[in-house]
């Protein structure tokens, strides 16, 4: 790490100022499962302290980073990754975090080269495995994706977030026998989850059951109003 680029990456952070607090406690509070807004606050406290070491300073953009995401402030969230990974480009972690802000902002391929790199780094890597599944079936990829939630689920079994971005494929793909029972699966396991309540909707529709279909989306919307602009972003439309 040159001088150069940790002066880039200190200066990047500057202008916000320590909490009146003691130091040491917000030093914790960073590497700690705080609240977003705490997680930003401690973490913005060790990066303009000068006080922290480089390996510690890479996990406290990253963290910093996560709690960004957390709060959908994607651009936030990236440039924080962007500095992690300035100063540890091995992050498989931060690199996989921006890939899923990069999703989330609709760049899919800028999405699908941080899931390689992760990937590359740690072939085991289940959630970049998971989260380059569904980005390759947001990204009119869906039969490449497959691949991905496949290997994903090998690693780890019965994970309801790689069934329903499976499931999610499956919908891109037609094949909607397929993608109701990975939408089953996923609900057995996290009940109530409103975009896999409106995909298992959708493929209900599409297998002859509009009326099941109908009250897994009133279901779907009764928690979140707005699932059904979310999910035509996504290219699933009643």
């Amino acid at each position: 790490m040159t001088r150069a680029i940790l002066a880039w990456v200190l200066s990047a952070a500057m202008g916000v100022p320590a909490l009146a607090q003691d130091y040491e406690q917000l030093s914790k509070r960073c590497y700690e499962n705080a609240s977003p807004e705490q997680t930003i606050e401690a973490c913005t406290t060790v990066i303009t302290s000068g006080r922290v070491n480089m390996e510690d300073l890479a996990t406290a953009f990253k963290n910093r980073g996560n709690a960004y995401d957390d709060k959908g402030q994607n651009d936030l969230a990236i440039e924080d990754y962007d500095h992690a990974i300035a100063i540890n480009p091995n992050d498989a972690d931060a690199l996989n975090n921006r890939g899923t802000s990069y999703r989330a902002k609709g760049k899919y391929d800028l999405a699908i080269l941080d899931y390689d790199q992760a990937i590359k780094l740690v072939p085991t890597n289940a959630k970049a495995l998971s989260n380059r599944c569904f980005a390759k079936a947001l990204a009119d990829q869906p039969e490449q994706g497959l691949a991905d939630c496949n290997e994903s689920l090998r690693l780890r079994p019965g994970d309801a977030n790689t069934l329903a971005s499976r499931g999610f494929a499956y919908l891109k793909l037609k094949r909607y026998e397929a993608a109701l029972a990975d939408y089953d699966a996923a609900l057995l396991i996290y009940p109530g989850n409103p975009y896999t309540l409106f995909g298992r909707g959708m493929a209900k529709r599409m297998t002859g059951n509009p009326s099941g279909g109908d009250a897994d989306i009133v279901a779907a919307k009764a928690t979140k109003p707005d699932i059904a602009d979310e999910m035509a972003k996504l290219g699933v439309q009643p």
